[in-house]
């Protein structure tokens, strides 16, 4: 394969060798004619299989629990900003503000927001803080029942008695 390159024509690209099929069947099996490439597969084990599946579900579960501690440190840092009054119009506190508001809608009017010299305990951000960490354990234990593969010695724990 070359490529022709003139200063006043944009680059293009020229094959000059000729495109061979490519035949994935296990050697020995199925038609190869002349010019295809045979490329033995191998296949996995069960465990190679499981130990895939493991390592995936550990990988959601990191980003899950990443997501969810992201959402649970804005609400801390809004609880703070509410707490030592900051100014509401810092951009950093709008932006704290706007980004938690939605997570926060559903824990509005829960309870009092006591409050005191400008300084604000929001106490359903609390809750919210308190819901979100429930959710997101179930979440991720939810995900671990459904796509883990239970051990064979877990079935013997269950057996009943005679």
């Amino acid at each position: 394969m070359s490529v022709m390159h003139n200063q006043t024509q944009p680059m293009t690209r020229v094959d000059t060798q000729p495109l061979t099929r490519v035949d994935r069947n296990q050697p020995g099996e199925g038609p190869t004619g002349a010019g295809s490439l045979t490329i033995p597969i191998r296949k996995r084990t069960l465990e190679e299989v499981l130990l895939r599946r493991h390592e995936r579900l550990v990988k959601w579960s990191q980003v899950i629990t990443l997501i969810f501690m992201v959402l649970e440190t804005a609400i801390a840092f809004r609880v703070v900003l509410k707490l030592i009054a900051a100014n509401p119009a810092s951009p950093f506190a709008q932006f704290v503000y706007q980004m938690t508001g939605l997570f926060l809608a559903p824990f509005n009017g829960l309870t009092a927001t006591p409050s005191a010299a400008g300084a604000v305990l929001e106490v359903p951000a609390l809750i919210a803080m308190a819901v979100y960490g429930v959710l997101c354990y179930f979440i991720i234990r939810f995900m671990w029942v459904i796509f883990d593969r239970a051990n064979p010695g877990d079935a013997i724990k269950y057996k009943e008695d005679l």
